[in-house]
């Protein structure tokens, strides 16, 4: 039922964007998940990865007005005006080696700062050098799955719970794991979830 909800959508903005634009023509679009739900729009319509509306940084967000859309940053990216482009937070971007783009809190114009770790994706976190999109910084969090990321709403880098839901919208189930005494080989293998108490 999902799905052909999804489908629905998908159609109506191909015929949508079809008729507004003869750049639009042909254009499949891919709903995306909004990830801070206080920019929610209020008939609830979703952001869309439109490539041949949008640049490879950007989603086709919807406004509050029936045909209102417009090309902006996906979420956790900043826009720079130098560059006229979107880049991710805390990565190189437009900067120099060693330095990764930043929005700092006294401003509403990302700058290049010097990354502690000087590595491209490499973040200070917990006292430590560590890259994003791993789950090893995040394993506090088990047996939630998470990741170290970008939070979209307010540009820090923390542990983030992975989404697992399919791009389609259908759910998908989490696996179930066994439970087994604490520090057994399939605990620190992450094969069981380990009894506690």
């Amino acid at each position: 039922m999902c799905s052909l909800q999804i489908f629905a959508v998908i159609c109506l903005f191909s015929v949508t964007l079809a008729s507004n634009s003869t750049q639009a023509q042909g254009s499949i679009g891919f709903p995306e998940a909004e990830e801070d739900q206080n920019s929610v729009n209020k008939d609830n319509r979703q952001p869309v990865y439109i490539p041949s509306m949008c640049p490879e940084s950007e989603l086709y967000y919807p406004g509050d007005q029936k045909d209102d859309w417009i090309c902006d940053c996906r979420p956790a990216f900043l826009y720079h005006p130098k560059s006229d482009r979107c880049w991710p937070a805390y990565r190189k971007g437009p900067c120099q080696d060693g330095e990764y783009l930043v929005l700092t809190s006294d401003s509403a114009i990302p700058i290049c700062e010097k990354n502690p770790c000087s590595i491209d994706s490499y973040v200070y976190y917990n006292g430590r050098c560590e890259q994003l999109a791993t789950i090893t910084p995040c394993r506090h969090m088990w047996p939630i799955p998470a990741a170290l990321a970008v939070n979209a709403t307010t540009l820090a880098v923390t542990c983030e719970r992975l989404n697992l839901e399919s791009r389609f919208g259908e759910e998908t189930r989490p696996i179930a794991l066994a439970p087994c005494p604490p520090g057994c080989k399939r605990s620190l293998t992450a094969k069981c979830v380990p009894i506690s108490g």
